[in-house]
């Protein structure tokens, strides 16, 4: 499996805030299945790219060489999660912040105050830049929560979508389950990842969480999210996504 959005790096952002428990991280991934997982630390001041890379390539080679001398198997791929606010109008080139160098960038807005036009226009930069723009944790979003057109309308865009495992699993409330179940049974979510940010909070035991996940939805979507298409990514290769269904609320909860 591949844990597609993870904070795993050291003292980076408010992900691990130590290489042990960095490596703890990685050890709990490993035993519970994983054996790729793609680093995306949070990256907020875009005019400060190139800084924060270098800083993020330096973390990933610490914690790959404290894998390799713990003997953990566990292939660690670099990305970031690019926070979008206006600043994205104004700033540099980001190819340094995609996933392993791909066309491929996982991005995040304000969880609740944005306007709709407005995180068109940011998707609408990234596709103009060229990037293939992931929006992380969806089901998170209040106004997404809210109003489920606005993922109809993003889909059908050419975005991808990234589900957090604790939202399918239920851990994350009714409202975010409710949201990532549907986009997984119509064929609007990508990827999966555990967001995880700790070994208290949101770890990265993805193997665990696949268990809860709702038995509904075929097995093979589930391998399409957890393998297929995050090696796409990896390899920057085209997403073949398959058929997809407007969403539209049950409200059960």
């Amino acid at each position: 499996m591949v844990d597609f959005h993870s904070h795993v790096l050291p003292d980076i952002d408010d992900g691990a805030d130590s290489m042990e428990e960095a490596v703890r991280l990685c050890k709990i991934a490993k035993e519970s299945g994983t054996d790729k997982l793609i680093a995306t630390p949070h990256l907020a001041k875009l005019d400060e790219t190139e800084d924060f890379i270098r800083l993020r390539d330096s973390r990933l080679d610490e914690l790959r060489r404290e894998l390799d001398k713990r003997s953990i198997e566990l292939e660690i791929y670099p990305g970031t999660e690019v926070y979008v606010n206006d600043d994205v109008f104004y700033a540099p080139s980001l190819d340094s912040a995609t996933i392993n160098g791909s066309r491929y960038m996982l991005i995040e807005f304000d969880f609740r105050g944005l306007n709709i036009n407005r995180l068109i226009k940011y998707v609408n930069e990234f596709f103009a830049r060229g990037y293939r723009p992931i929006i992380a944790h969806p089901e998170r979003y209040y106004y997404m929560q809210a109003d489920y057109d606005i993922v109809n309308h993003l889909a059908d865009m050419g975005v991808l979508f990234q589900l957090n495992a604790p939202s399918l699993a239920g851990y994350m409330g009714p409202a975010a389950q409710e949201l990532s179940y549907l986009m997984t049974a119509n064929g609007l979510a990508s990827f999966i990842g555990t967001d995880a940010h700790s070994v208290a909070h949101r770890p990265t035991n993805l193997g665990e969480m696949a268990q809860r996940f709702p038995a509904a939805v075929p097995e093979r979507v589930y391998d399409d999210m957890l393998n297929r298409n995050p090696l796409a990514v990896l390899n920057d290769e085209e997403i073949e996504r398959g058929e997809m269904y407007a969403i539209r609320p049950r409200r059960f909860f």
